[in-house]
């Protein structure tokens, strides 16, 4: 097991390095890790690979959407795929949080949700059409389900 606490590496033969960047998103750093070895397994992910996910605000995540794919302000997720080590995503959790809202879902499901996401991503999942996103949806809530993931109530009583 690592010294360094942002990385959780699995006797599968996985490294899933969590790496919130503000202290609120800690809270999302097990479920979120638990969440990606569940996504890397289910979809055979190459053994030894490592990913790394960015728990991040929309100001930061603007920063990469605009850099990388040209389009200005915040997004939900992005992933960019590596030879090795697997590959990076980094997601919004403000823009999660809102979604949650919107979804029917707890914030910290849906920052899963978007972490399994971009993680299908990087093992060659696509969403470029209505059928693709169907089934990578029905995919991703499968794998999330299959983490029972559930949200504790860190905001003392009150949840978007």
């Amino acid at each position: 097991m690592s010294a360094d606490p942002s990385v959780a590496e699995t006797n599968t033969g996985y490294v899933i390095d969590v790496l919130p960047s503000v202290t609120t998103f800690e809270r999302f750093r097990a479920p979120v890790a638990r969440c990606v070895e569940a996504a890397l397994r289910a979809e055979n992910g190459p053994f030894g690979s490592q990913i790394a996910v960015v728990l991040c605000g929309d100001a930061e995540i603007a920063l990469y959407h605009e850099r990388f794919m040209s389009i200005p302000g915040p997004t939900d997720v992005i992933s960019w795929a590596a030879d090795a080590p697997l590959g990076d995503v980094m997601v919004s959790c403000e823009t999660a949080r809102r979604q949650a809202a919107a979804y029917g879902n707890s914030w910290e499901r849906e920052v899963c949700v978007l972490a399994v996401h971009g993680t299908l991503h990087l093992l060659g999942w696509s969403d470029h059409n209505s059928e693709d996103r169907h089934e990578m949806q029905v995919r991703v809530d499968a794998i999330i389900d299959g983490c029972h993931t559930r949200e504790p109530d860190y905001s003392g009583g009150h949840h978007p």
